[in-house]
């Protein structure tokens, strides 16, 4: 609504429905921009008892008091229920406030914040069949991103799903972009969390535009940190006296030679692992993705096996590497990258990435198959790790033009 909009509430008595015992209905005009119905309460009197100034019952008796405070409750609750609407619907009409009043119009417009609510409880069912907690998680971080930005530039803390529209996606984008301090992937991430909302509620007819109509939420290229040889080299050989820095250090360099995901290291199984046509393989379905990893278990990942867990005495189900936390590994890693002389920022994401390029691709393994070792389900995916390659080559190159020098010139 406008701020000209215009409200009013005024009770009367309808003098043309008079009844045979002379007391005539009481009914309620309600005005909204000029447009008015009426609402006939459930209450009659006498003409000459009806005060036509003050629009209710005169005199101060028991009788007077009950009556006009019958009034009084049908004023609060007209207010109250015409801001409901107001919250929900861009127009509010003078009908839709009457219905609202008799109890007629139940069916609430759909709000996001609820359906999404809804949506995230579904979600929470599905962990471990069809969802993960990392796609529940980003889904509760993006809910309740939107909300604190409904509460903060809408002062509400919930809208209906007709309210959301181009401008306010994009005033969205601006807030966690500057306020929130989003990078513009991570900006892009929350929004696709709001559009799966959106096109839930088209899809229900809830929503007939869609806000995200001319918006994209394309994703820009990210560099890929990964170690190169030498550093994965250091890191092998690095010694210690403390038993935690060397458990994180295997534990970093078995995805390092397997490219599991921290979650699917914590959770792999006896089970997932299959001595296969001589030698043994790491089959597991990918915590994020769902995707199908088969990765074959060279030397190095194999002894960090033996060397915490004994193969043939676990049961099926018990789980293979007594990981550590991720915050803690990734605590331990800033450590050991700073004892090892190494100058990036070790997580144990860089691992899988470590496995991709340095240890697959850079040593002749096609991009199909690291594609499949990975989980990847699509190789788009895997062409990121393709193109730190081929950055690699080009800088190898480089080097090679400056060693060559004039010693291979073409002769002029």
């Amino acid at each position: 609504m406008s701020s000209k909009s215009t409200f009013s509430l005024v009770f009367y008595i309808n003098r043309t429905k008079e009844k045979k015992n002379g007391e005539c209905p009481v009914m309620l005009r309600i005005t909204i921009n000029g447009n008015a119905v009426a609402l006939r309460l459930k209450r009659f009197i006498e003409p000459d008892q009806w005060d036509p100034v003050r629009y209710q019952m005169k005199g101060r008796t028991s009788k007077a008091k009950v009556f006009n405070d019958y009034l009084e409750a049908i004023r609060v609750r007209a207010h109250q229920k015409y801001n409901d609407l107001l919250k929900q619907k861009e127009e509010v009409l003078a009908s839709d406030l009457r219905d609202a009043i008799l109890g007629i119009n139940k069916a609430k417009a759909k709000m996001i914040i609820e359906v999404w609510d809804e949506y995230i409880r579904s979600l929470k069912l599905l962990i471990g069949k069809e969802t993960s907690y990392a796609t529940y998680q980003k889904n509760m971080t993006a809910r309740n991103h939107f909300q604190s930005f409904l509460i903060k530039h809408y002062r509400s803390d919930d809208v209906s799903l007709k309210s959301v529209d181009n401008y306010m996606i994009n005033q969205l984008s601006l807030y966690l972009k500057t306020e929130k301090r989003c990078n513009f992937n991570t900006t892009n991430k929350f929004l696709q969390n709001v559009k799966k909302i959106t096109t839930m509620a088209i899809r229900h007819g809830w929503l007939s535009k869609d806000p995200f109509s001319g918006i994209s939420l394309g994703m820009k290229e990210v560099i890929r940190p990964y170690l190169t040889e030498e550093e994965l080299k250091r890191l092998m050989e690095f010694q210690s006296p403390f038993e935690r820095l060397i458990r994180v250090r295997n534990f970093f360099v078995f995805s390092c030679f397997t490219g599991l995901a921290y979650i699917d290291v914590k959770q792999l199984k006896k089970c997932e692992i299959i001595y296969h046509e001589e030698k043994y393989w790491i089959r597991t379905q990918r915590q994020k993705t769902g995707g199908q990893a088969n990765i074959p278990l060279l030397n190095v990942p194999m002894e960090i096996i033996r060397n915490y867990s004994n193969l043939e005495a676990l049961n099926p189900e018990d789980c293979v590497i007594p990981i550590l936390t991720n915050q803690k590994i990734n605590a331990y890693l800033k450590e050991l990258a700073d004892l090892c002389g190494i100058s990036k920022v070790l997580s144990f994401h860089i691992a899988r990435h470590t496995f991709a390029t340095t240890v697959t691709m850079m040593n002749g393994v096609p991009i199909e198959t690291v594609s499949r070792m990975l989980g990847h389900k699509n190789i788009k995916s895997t062409q990121h790790y393709a193109r730190i390659v081929d950055q690699k080559v080009g800088e190898d190159m480089e080097l090679l033009s400056r060693r060559l020098g004039t010693r291979l010139a073409l002769a002029k």
